[in-house]
Formats: structure tokens, C-alpha cells, sequence
């Protein structure tokens, strides 16, 4: 059945999530890792508008939302994976792969599940954290640590207490995507994109306020996967 133009805008906005997704990825094979980073937070924020237009425009459809599951995988599993492996990983050998490996593979297990057991498409909360978190502390970090702001020695994903932090994170954020911790959708009011969407804009500013927004990105995503179930618990709400 042909689309109506109220689905085909919204189609348009997830296909453009595809395409930053690539393109990051492109940008991290070109060694520009600061870029590919900017370019998976441009991906969520396109990511997260596509549904809210859709709602809006009453353009919902099933292509729509099948269409939506092949761009986080390819975004925000994918891309930030290849970005971590690039960027850091890679020059720890077999380790670095296999650590790699987990994430990437954690992202497909969350996501297929998403697909199976959740008739809702995430409107009423989350089963095991979104591999959006995952993908946008490492994307953010990299920018961080990348943006020559800092010249400690410890300042650095390669080594030290930082580095331990930042990847342990993204260790636990692997075995939460397929827990059966609860989440509530973040963005589910349509005004709730407005901070997203201003955030990763200035992620685009000068290196002194993109970091300071990468930061803030970090700091909710902390929030998000270890203290807000506990705060925002929702056990009526569907898987």
C-alpha cells in the first residue's frame, strides 16, 4: 500500500537517522573520531523525533517502526561500537575486540527482544536499558577526550582512573540492556525533546561549550541507567 504523505515525512526524518549513522561511521574510518561522535548524537536526536512527528502528524505505521529498528541498530550499536574499537580499543588486541564484541552483541540481543515483547514500541517504558545510553557516553567521552580541552595524563580512555570508569560503564550498560531492569521513556511528552535537541546543537558550538554539553549528556545518561529506575518505578508497565 502506498504511503500518505503524513507517513512519508516522518520516514524521511528516520531515514536521515540512517544516514548520520553512516556517515558517522565514514567519519570514524577517516580517523575524524570528534565528528563521527557529533554525528551519533545527531542520529538520536532524528531518531527520537521521527515517532513524535509521526504521533503528531497521525502517520504512525508499521514500515515506520520496523524501519526505526534497523536505524538504532546500525546508529547507536554499530557506530559507536566501530567508534570505541577505533578510536581506543583496537590498540588492546584480542581484549579490545572481545570487549567490543559484547557491546555490539548486547545491542542486537536488547533490540530483538525490544521487537518481540513489546507491542507498545517503548511508549510505555522500557525492558532493560536503550542502547541509545551506551552509545552516547562513549560517542560523548570520545568527543571529551579528543578535544584537547585537557592535557592531564590521566585524561584519557586509554589508561587510568578515567578510562577504567568510563569503559566499566559501558560494561554494566551492556548487561543492562538485557536485564529486566525497568526504564520509563524519557522522551515520551513531545516538549521532552526540546533540552535533547538543544543539547547536541551545541555539541556543533565552540570546543569550551561542546564539551560542557557533552558532559551534561554524560551526567543524564549516569542518571538514567543507575538511579531512575529506582526513582521512577513503574511495575504496571508493559515489557
Amino acid at each position: 500500500m502506498k504511503p500518505s504523505w503524513r507517513q512519508v515525512v516522518p520516514i524521511c526524518i528516520t531515514l536521515s537517522a540512517m544516514l548520520a549513522g553512516f556517515y558517522s561511521m565514514l567519519m570514524t574510518a577517516a580517523g575524524e573520531h570528534a565528528y563521527a561522535a557529533q554525528l551519533i548524537m545527531l542520529s538520536m536526536v532524528l531518531d527520537g523525533l521521527d515517532g513524535t512527528v509521526a504521533r503528531l502528524m497521525k502517520g504512525t505505521s508499521e514500515f515506520g517502526a520496523e524501519l526505526d529498528t534497523y536505524v538504532d541498530m546500525s546508529s547507536f550499536g554499530l557506530a559507536p561500537g566501530l567508534l570505541a574499537y577505533e578510536s581506543v580499543l583496537k590498540d588492546f588486541g584480542l581484549w579490545g575486540l572481545l570487549f567490543v564484541s559484547v557491546l555490539v552483541l548486547s545491542g542486537v540481543v536488547r533490540l530483538s527482544r525490544f521487537r518481540v515483547v513489546d507491542p507498545h514500541r517503548g511508549q510505555q517504558g522500557y525492558l532493560g536499558l536503550p542502547i541509545t545510553v551506551s552509545a552516547g557516553w562513549i560517542a560523548m567521552f570520545v568527543l571529551v577526550t579528543e578535544s584537547g580541552v585537557r592535557h592531564a595524563e590521566w585524561f584519557t580512555l586509554h589508561s587510568g582512573p578515567l578510562a577504567i570508569f568510563v569503559w566499566g560503564c559501558v560494561l554494566v550498560y551492556a548487561v543492562l540492556q538485557v536485564s529486566t531492569v525497568r526504564y520509563i521513556k524519557p522522551t515520551k511528552h513531545p516538549l521532552s525533546l526540546i533540552p535533547c535537541i538543544l543539547g547536541v546543537v551545541l555539541l556543533f558550538f565552540k570546543v569550551g561549550v561542546a564539551v560542557s554539553a557533552a558532559l551534561a549528556i554524560c551526567a543524564y545518561g549516569f542518571y538514567y541507567a543507575f538511579i531512575s529506575p529506582f526513582i521512577h518505578k513503574q511495575p504496571g508497565q508493559s515489557a
